[in-house]
């Protein structure tokens, strides 16, 4: 069943347009319709109309009601507590915040804060109102929402398990590549990001995307935030290691496996498998590449702290307190986890690509995804299908280290040690 209209009192609708009045009136006529003439009983007509119980009493009190009636209990068009000098400070606050060059929001939740700072003591609006207000004053951004699909819940995709199961901090990370007018190179970041509260964006300009500068930016972040107990990366060469051996050892994965890290490489070709970095490298590209001018990397690097920071203050993200010494020894299980998409194998099965082996599974699990778990002291491959919040085995396979992987890591091997 889907949620209720926004309605309260007896039908006083939230949407004060005519349009909204007109579809309020057409609603309250049909409800009165259903109970006097239809015979409906008041609980299937909220069900069906899916209004409250208290609308539906409202209107069906007189066959012959005055549906045009405002029953708000304060002149129409004016709002119950919050007045115009409301609105005044909403305007000057949102003016005061996008003339900073050092600040990149200025939507509700940042003229909260903003309010908190410059009113002390004072009440502040709801984040509603002050939504609405910035609408009727036209000073609100309009951002075109893409449709969901719901693939995530119908391909069976393991969120449960990689969120409340794998880690309480899990962190994704994405590479972004970007053009500077008057640039023949392009520039490079990593975007980190964690979707659970609390929650963090934050970008590093890098020289390159490859594996030594991936491990050098996470060491920065590590040290100045927190280290998180999964990274959820992409497929790509710099994280996952060569495109044709097989079953190797990447530097990244033996990088945060030695810090105790957990890696996780997401679905590739299928974006909502990160999509928390990929929901903040939207924000990186509206609020910072497309809305400035930069005229040099210096520059850059100079509004990108200011971005940062800005994002930061809008989060509220503050690093945990350390955590206390363990009294005895910890136990860190080295293993990688890959997420797969079951796809069909020439010979009609099904089968997932793991560091350039085929795993073949039953062609029953075509197209759902798949969690696949190298157990690296054991040197096997299990494969999991999430159902209800719970994980099912399907199969698991040996799937021994490449020794020649093991060998280039040299003393630096964490399955040396």
């Amino acid at each position: 069943m889907g949620q209720k209209r926004a309605v309260d009192g007896c039908g006083r609708e939230d949407n004060n347009s005519s349009h909204g009045q007109k579809k309020l009136i057409k609603l309250r006529r049909e409800v009165n319709r259903l109970f006097f003439r239809k015979g409906m009983s008041k609980n299937a007509i909220a069900r069906q109309k899916r209004v409250s119980k208290h609308f539906v009493i409202c209107w069906t009190k007189s066959p012959h009601q005055d549906f045009t009636a405002d029953n708000r209990g304060w002149p129409k068009g004016c709002r119950r507590k919050w007045d115009t000098t409301t609105e005044k400070r909403v305007a000057e606050l949102h003016q005061i915040l996008k003339s900073d060059p050092r600040v990149f929001f200025w939507g509700a939740t940042a003229i909260e804060q903003a309010w908190r700072q410059h009113y002390p003591g004072e009440p502040v609006p709801p984040l509603r109102t002050l939504g609405q207000i910035l609408r009727e004053l036209g000073l609100a951004e309009r951002y075109q929402k893409r449709r969901r699909q719901g693939a995530a819940r119908y391909l069976c995709y393991p969120e449960h398990t990689i969120y409340e199961q794998l880690g309480t901090r899990v962190l994704e990370a994405d590479f972004i590549q970007k053009y500077l007018r008057g640039h023949s190179q392009p520039l490079h970041f990593i975007a980190f990001a964690f979707k659970k509260a609390p929650r963090l964006r934050h970008f590093q300009r890098i020289a390159a995307a490859t594996a030594e500068n991936f491990i050098d930016a996470c060491k920065i972040f590590f040290d100045r935030f927190e280290k998180p107990d999964c990274l959820k990366v992409d497929n790509a060469a710099a994280t996952i290691g060569s495109r044709s051996g097989k079953r190797n050892l990447s530097r990244v994965m033996n990088f945060l496996l030695s810090n105790q890290i957990v890696p996780i490489y997401a679905v590739p070709r299928r974006p909502f498998s990160q999509a928390t970095v990929e929901g903040n490298n939207s924000v990186f590209s509206r609020k910072f590449w497309k809305s400035r001018t930069f005229q040099s990397v210096a520059d850059v690097d100079e509004q990108l702290a200011w971005f940062n920071e800005s994002s930061r203050l809008y989060t509220g993200y503050q690093p945990p307190a350390a955590p206390a010494a363990p009294k005895g020894p910890t136990t860190f299980i080295p293993r990688v986890y890959f997420l797969r998409q079951v796809r069909e194998l020439e010979n009609h099965a099904g089968g997932i690509e793991v560091l350039n082996e085929i795993i073949e599974l039953p062609a029953a699990f075509i197209p759902f995804i798949v969690l696949a778990e190298w157990h690296l002291a054991d040197e096997t491959l299990s494969v999991y299908l999430e159902r209800e919040e719970k994980l099912h085995i399907i199969t698991s396979v040996p799937f021994p280290i490449n020794p020649s992987s093991l060998k280039s890591l040299g003393k630096d091997n964490v399955m040396a040690r």
